[in-house]
């Protein structure tokens, strides 16, 4: 299977995956800097009791009724918020910014639950008026008043069974009244917050204000390189979709025109600010990264209207990046997903779309990659079959064509036409062991894709060693970095190489020339360098596949071939007699 015919096809897979990284970081579109307004912020690891509340009213408040009048010297208070999906941590600082946001389906490596912010966010989700180009009015320090937050102490969960909405107010001396509205569910990763600004229609020249994230993701990834290189800001504007991808120096990008959202996300989670009853004027997405940390910051600004009075509504989307669901939401946000090239993109969501299918079946990916590598070793097998063929026709041919070069070595034109006469009498086809692996190899990048970006095989477990077929399945580290292979050592690598090393013996490369038999141990060890650091999925699939060639070589593809190719020699034979 590895003659000189083929060794083009796979080295061009080989190159594809090592380019791969590089392609997503600089064409898929910090020094460390404080990541926004408000510090010392309480952790949210404390666990408390958790405080049922279901079917709850909206919570009304006047702050003039109660002479309550907010200062920066108030109290801050957070309260977690528990639904079926998530644990989402609250300040009343700034009217309810979020300041954690822990899911109950997803762990980290180590056990804990994946949280999304650092220890210290803050900002997210805060309201600012741009005074000037260099200035904002900010209420990110300034607590509001919630009768909710008044009833509970700080960091008391509160279990949410039935949709909940609640309040936060603040009324300033001049009789300025912000009041945001937070409606939570049950189920689902999006909650609503409803705002009603009262007598700011005359405070700032541009009349607009912004809702913003405003921190940036804790890591939730074995390897923290591997998570930055996922860490994207966007915005929507009209239709059209704006990705900035964080690198080592700062970047911003400001959009005009119907905003409809702003998001940011990691390598497999999620969030979003959707402007829901109305769009905004405008976006401002920015961030920038190191080797250890990442900040972005995502700005919705909206128009201030002319009247005393004004009501605006969000939907707040913190989730996994799961295509199904984003897609479910109706705001497009499924298009932040990384799928590879636009032709790819059909072959990676079919072949997820295929997994999960099985999945319902098959309560083990690691099976389910079993019985697909089995569907796809079906599908190909008569490409693999030709391949094979045209791999033995053409050693075979490989006597007299070195006749050939021998007999025309000083008329190249000659020696190309009695070589073409002959492939045609002998029904070959030089590039047909090339051409099926070829064919293959939007099948192995799109396969690449979904075991490296979907978060469905996420921690998703097979056997034994194999703990999480979306990412290496290393053994143990080595005290030294090898180049491209790194210091892990990972055993289905090793073991896909050596299955390739039987397939090309199978094909009688250990008895070609020196060259081939190069080749022969050249291929697998440049594939066991590569594939190392490459997802276990991934390698569990190429495995399989080697694995399953070997079969169907050795049991059906050898007899067939052997016994067609004998009845055209003598064919040929008695034609030429």
């Amino acid at each position: 299977m590895f003659d000189k015919n083929t060794i083009i096809a796979f080295f061009l897979i080989a190159l594809i995956m090592i380019f791969m990284p590089y392609y997503q970081k600089h064409y898929l579109e910090k020094d460390a800097v404080p990541a926004g307004p408000g510090q010392n912020i309480v952790s949210t690891t404390e666990k408390t009791e958790p405080v049922e509340v279901s079917a709850a009213p909206v919570y009304q408040h006047s702050g003039e009724e109660n002479g309550l009048t907010p200062t920066l010297t108030g109290k801050e208070k957070q309260l977690v918020f528990s639904t079926k999906q998530y644990y989402l941590t609250l300040s009343n600082r700034g009217g309810g910014t979020i300041t954690q946001f822990r899911f109950k389906d997803y762990l980290k490596y180590n056990g804990n639950y994946v949280r999304l912010f650092n220890e210290d966010a803050s900002g997210n989700l805060g309201l600012e008026f741009p005074v000037t180009s260099q200035e904002n009015l900010s209420f990110n320090d300034i607590p509001f008043y919630s009768d909710l937050f008044e009833k509970h102490s700080h960091l008391d969960t509160i279990a949410v069974y039935d949709p909940l909405a609640f309040l936060l107010v603040l009324k300033t001396e001049d009789n300025k009244v912000i009041e945001r509205t937070f409606t939570l569910y049950p189920e689902g990763y999006a909650f609503d917050l409803h705002l009603t600004l009262k007598n700011f229609h005359n405070l700032v020249p541009d009349m607009t204000y912004t809702i913003n994230w405003y921190d940036g993701f804790d890591f939730s990834e074995r390897s923290i390189q591997d998570d930055l290189n996922y860490s994207y800001v966007y915005s929507k504007v009209g239709t059209e979709q704006i990705s900035l991808q964080l690198k080592d120096k700062p970047q911003s990008i400001r959009t005009d025109g119907d905003a409809r959202w702003v998001a940011v996300r990691s390598k497999y989670f999620f969030a979003s600010v959707v402007a829901s009853s109305k769009d905004g004027l405008r976006t401002d997405i920015e961030g920038w990264k190191t080797k250890t940390d990442r900040f972005f910051k995502a700005a919705l600004f909206m128009r201030l209207s002319s009247e005393p009075i004004q009501d605006d509504s969000f939907r707040i989307i913190l989730a996994p990046l799961d295509e199904e669901y984003l897609t479910s939401l109706g705001y497009g946000h499924e298009h932040v997903m990384n799928w590879g090239w636009r032709l790819i993109k059909p072959i990676s969501v079919g072949i997820l779309r295929l997994l999960k299918f099985m999945r319902g079946f098959i309560p083990n990916y690691g099976v389910v990659l079993l019985i697909f590598s089995f569907l796809i070793k079906i599908l190909l097998y008569p490409l693999t079959h030709k391949s094979y063929e045209s791999m033995k026709k053409m050693q075979e041919l490989q006597p007299l064509m070195a006749e050939l070069k021998e007999k025309h070595s000083k008329n190249p034109q000659a020696l190309n036409q009695e070589t073409m006469k002959m492939y045609k009498e002998y029904g070959v086809n030089p590039l047909g062991g090339c051409l099926p692996m070829l064919l293959q190899m939007p099948l192995l990048y799109a396969l690449f894709i979904v075991f490296r970006t979907t978060i469905e095989l996420r921690g998703a477990s097979f056997v034994w060693w194999i703990k999480d077929l979306s990412s290496p399945d290393v053994i143990f580290t080595l005290p030294f970095s090898i180049p491209l292979y790194g210091d892990s050592v990972a055993v289905l690598p090793i073991i896909m190489a050596l299955t390739m090393i039987l397939q090309q013996k199978m094909t009688g490369a250990s008895q070609a020339n020196q060259q081939q038999k190069m080749m022969m141990w050249f291929m697998p060890l440049f594939f066991l360098l590569i594939f190392n650091n490459f997802p276990s999925g991934l390698n569990l699939y190429y495995t399989l596949f080697n694995l399953l060639t070997i079969i169907q070589q050795k049991y059906f593809i050898n007899p067939s071939v052997h016994a067609k190719l004998s009845l055209q020699k003598e064919k040929i034979g008695k034609q030429k007699k």
